[in-house]
C-alpha cells in the first residue's frame, strides 16, 4: 500500500509560509511567506531515480537544501508564487497588489565600461538539472513590477505554453497579461465578473482556459473568444451533496489513523459549537488534471468537488459529477499530477488512470487519491484514497501544497507543503517495505 513518507524539512520563513511550487525544469523549489521572501531550495535526487515507478520507503531520500533566500522589494505578504514552464522565470503576487517578476541576472559591476552600465545583464538559464550550483555570480533580480490591482493579489499562475500570465486579487478582479521579449508584459484582459475577493486561479494544462475561483461560490471559466476579448464562458455554482468518505476493511493503518476521527477527536469536535453556514461555501482552490478533462475544486466545507469537461470544444461546458467529503476544515490547497506508478496490474483494460490528487487545508491533514475514470456501472470518476497524513505542519493549517511536476518525469510523486507555522516540507509517495 503506498503512504506518504516525510523526506525533508526545510528551513522554515519567520512568519506563515503561503505557496509552494516544483521549478518544472530544474532541480529547485520556492516557497514564500508572509515575511516578504521567497526561498530557492536545490535539490538532488538518489541515483537510483529512473521517473517511473513508486519508490520504497527504505529507498534513499532526495536531498534539500537552502540555495537562496531572495528579500522581495513587496511592501506586504508574498502570498503566490508560480514559476514559467520554462523554468527561468518566476512571478509573484503580493498583498501590496502588485505582481513581481523574476529572473536570473549576472550584477554589473561598478567598473563596467559605459556601455555596460545597466541594471543586470539577462542570460538565459540552462536547462540543466542541478538547479544553479556552479553559478552564484547570478543573482535573482525583479525585472517587472506589474501594477493594476486595486488590493491584495490572491493568486499568479502562467498558462501551459508561458505566453500569459494571470493574476486574481481581493478587488474581484482577474487580470491577464501577454508576456512579451526583454521582461515586458501587456495587460490583454480586466474580468471583473466575481462579486466577491477572487482566490485563487488556475490555467487548463493544455489550452488557454482560465478557471477562477471566489469568495462569491462560483467557478468562472474564461477564454479568449476569437470573436471578442476574454470573456466567461461559463459560471459553476457548486451544488451536489456530499458524499461521506469510506476506507475498505485492507486499507492501510496510516489510511485509517490519519482519516478516521479517534474516539477523543469525535468528543473535541462534539463540543463545538460551530454554527453552520447560512451561505454558499467559499471556493478556495481549483486544480486541472492532467488531461484537462476534469478539474476539481476545495472549498469551505471541506469537500471536493470534480468537474467534467462535456465535450472538446474551447468553450465546453462543465457539470459536477461528484462531491467528496474529505476534510473537516476549509481545503486551502489542490494539486493534481500524472501518476508515478507505470505498473497497471490493477487497473482494467477498461479503466482509465487520471494521475493523483493531492488536497490539504484548515485540518492540518494532507490526503492523496487515486483517480481513474470507467469501470463502474455509470462510466463515472472514482477518488480511492491511497495517502494521508495529519498534523502535516502540527497544529497549523497547511496553505499550499504542489506535486514535482517536469518534462523528464523525474521526482515525479515527490509533494511539497507549506505550513501557517512558517515551516516548508516536502514528502514523497512510497510503497511500504
Amino acid at each position: 500500500m503506498p503512504q506518504l513518507q516525510l523526506v525533508a524539512e526545510l528551513p522554515s520563513h519567520s512568519e506563515p509560509a503561503w505557496s509552494v511550487t516544483f521549478n518544472p525544469t530544474r532541480n529547485l523549489l520556492a516557497s514564500c511567506s508572509t515575511d516578504r521572501s521567497i526561498r530557492l531550495f536545490s535539490y538532488i535526487l538518489p541515483s537510483s531515480e529512473s521517473g517511473n515507478g513508486i519508490p520504497s520507503s527504505s529507498d534513499s531520500k532526495p536531498v534539500f537544501s537552502l540555495n537562496k533566500v531572495i528579500s522581495t522589494d513587496h511592501k506586504r505578504t508574498v502570498r503566490s508564487i508560480a514559476w514559467a514552464p520554462d523554468g527561468k522565470t518566476l512571478a509573484s503576487g503580493s498583498f501590496d497588489s502588485t505582481v513581481g517578476v523574476w529572473e536570473e541576472v549576472i550584477p554589473s559591476s561598478d567598473d563596467e565600461d559605459d556601455e555596460d552600465d545597466q541594471e543586470g545583464i539577462y542570460r538565459p538559464a540552462t536547462s540543466g538539472n542541478e538547479g544553479i550550483e556552479g553559478r552564484e555570480e547570478k543573482e535573482w533580480e525583479c525585472v517587472t513590477t506589474l501594477e493594476g490591482h486595486e488590493s491584495e493579489c490572491k493568486s499568479v499562475a502562467f498558462s501551459s505554453d508561458g505566453a500569459l500570465l494571470a493574476s486574481c486579487s481581493r478587488d474581484k478582479s482577474v487580470w491577464v497579461w501577454e508576456v512579451q521579449p526583454d521582461a515586458d508584459f501587456e495587460c490583454i484582459a480586466v474580468m471583473m465578473e466575481h462579486s466577491q475577493d477572487v482566490k485563487s486561479i488556475a490555467w487548463h494544462p493544455h489550452e488557454e482556459i482560465l478557471a477562477s475561483a471566489s469568495y462569491d461560490s462560483h467557478i468562472h471559466l474564461a477564454f479568449d473568444d476569437p470573436d471578442s476579448d476574454w470573456t466567461i464562458f461559463q459560471k459553476l455554482h457548486p451544488r451536489l451533496p456530499a458524499t461521506p468518505l469510506t476506507l475498505s476493511p485492507d486499507s492501510a493503518p496510516s489510511l485509517i489513523s490519519a482519516l478516521i476521527p479517534s474516539k477523543e477527536e469525535r468528543d473535541a469536535d462534539a463540543q463545538l459549537d460551530v454554527p453552520p453556514l447560512e451561505e454558499d461555501e467559499t471556493v478556495w482552490s481549483l486544480a486541472f488534471s492532467p488531461d484537462g478533462s476534469y478539474l476539481a475544486s476545495g472549498g469551505d466545507l471541506g469537500g471536493i468537488r470534480i468537474w467534467k469537461r462535456q465535450g472538446n470544444q474551447p468553450d465546453s461546458q462543465w457539470v459536477e459529477i461528484l462531491h467528496l467529503a474529505v476534510h473537516s476544515r476549509s481545503i486551502f490547497s489542490l494539486a493534481w499530477s500524472p501518476s508515478p506508478n507505470t505498473e497497471k496490474d490493477d487497473v482494467s483494460s477498461d479503466v482509465r488512470d487520471l494521475g493523483l490528487l493531492a488536497s490539504a487545508g484548515g485540518d492540518g491533514k494532507i490526503v492523496v487519491f487515486r483517480i481513474t475514470s470507467g469501470g463502474t456501472e455509470n462510466g463515472g470518476i472514482s477518488m480511492k484514497p491511497v495517502a494521508a497524513v495529519k498534523e502535516a505542519h502540527g497544529v497549523s493549517d497547511v496553505n499550499s501544497i504542489g506535486w514535482c511536476i517536469r518534462d523528464d518525469k523525474k521526482g515525479l510523486g515527490m509533494l511539497s507543503s507549506a505550513g501557517d507555522d512558517g515551516s516548508v516540507k516536502v514528502w514523497r509517495i512510497v510503497s511500504e517495505d
